[in-house]
């Protein structure tokens, strides 16, 4: 009953974490990063305002960016949670306790991160960072699912053979794919710095004006893809079908993020295509860390 119990406070935690990054991309979409001026209060209160204040705060936007908030404390609550059921029941278990504490400690970190990207007016290099510790979180909360699933269902993990290329594949991988994402930031950053200081630039002008790193996004999304197909063909004689499925699901999802960032290249599509074009990439980074637990040995 704990270790069940364990398991779904992990997964509820790792949920809420992916709908934190997805309501995160939102307030980015939507430029409603200093919706509320000022942090922790949203303007002179607790709570947006319900209308148009002296202050002239857009209660649209400044209820987009405190959902984001509220949305981090109720996963800041469901991490407590995780870390007091950690050290009741699995206190001696170093393969759990120690993740727990760290996915706290990050979930606090990140918290700051985003109060001082209000204080320092959205700043680049904290919003990278910010993205950056949000994508080690659910790395961290992944990791958890699956030792603690794997502690449930011991049986359908014995036997597996030691693949060490595949294990350091996974690895790589997830490294290229936090890159691919932190280099897809920066493209977004420069974008709308580019768009302020020359609004009337087309889309296509926009991006003539970055420099030439913005090709290596792309070169590194189709290297993912190769990659990939890589890892599926070490996984097509593997006995465990959970593999082979997160095999598959990693694959297609490269494949997706490729077309959708191509679309947005060549095409003015709306602003909730980038959003889902950067959510659905931070699903693979916890994907692939479940994988790669799949295949290691206990």
């Amino acid at each position: 009953m704990k270790k069940k119990l364990f398991f779904q406070s992990a997964v509820t935690a790792t949920i809420l974490s992916y709908l934190l990054i997805f309501i995160g991309g939102l307030v980015r979409v939507s430029g409603a990063g200093m919706g509320c001026p000022n942090w922790p209060k949203c303007g002179e209160g607790w709570m947006p305002p319900t209308n148009i204040d002296i202050n002239q705060i857009n209660t649209t936007l400044a209820w987009i960016e405190f959902t984001n908030r509220m949305f981090g404390v109720i996963l800041g609550i469901s991490i407590i949670i995780l870390n007091v059921l950690a050290v009741f029941y699995f206190r001696k278990n170093s393969n759990l306790l120690f993740p727990s504490i760290l996915s706290l400690i990050f979930v606090i970190v990140n918290g700051v991160l985003g109060g001082a990207l209000v204080w320092f007016e959205l700043n680049p290099y904290i919003k990278t960072v910010h993205m950056l510790f949000a994508l080690i979180l659910v790395s961290i909360l992944s990791y958890i699912c699956i030792k603690s699933y794997k502690m449930i269902n011991a049986t359908l993990f014995k036997g597996l053979k030691k693949n060490p290329i595949l294990s350091k594949s996974l690895i790589f991988l997830w490294v290229l794919i936090v890159i691919e994402i932190l280099l897809g930031t920066g493209i977004r950053t420069n974008l709308e710095l580019v768009s302020i200081e020359n609004p009337l630039l087309s889309k296509g002008e926009q991006l003539n004006a970055l420099s030439s790193y913005k090709y290596l996004h792309s070169l590194l999304g189709f290297g993912l893809l190769f990659f990939s197909i890589y890892i599926n063909y070490h996984l097509r004689n593997n006995s465990l079908l959970l593999a082979k499925q997160l095999g598959y699901f990693i694959l297609a999802m490269v494949a997706l993020q490729i077309f959708l960032g191509e679309l947005m290249i060549f095409f003015d599509l709306p602003q909730l295509t980038r959003l889902f074009h950067t959510w659905g990439s931070s699903w693979l980074v916890g994907v692939i860390i479940i994988l790669y637990n799949c295949m290691k040995n206990e």
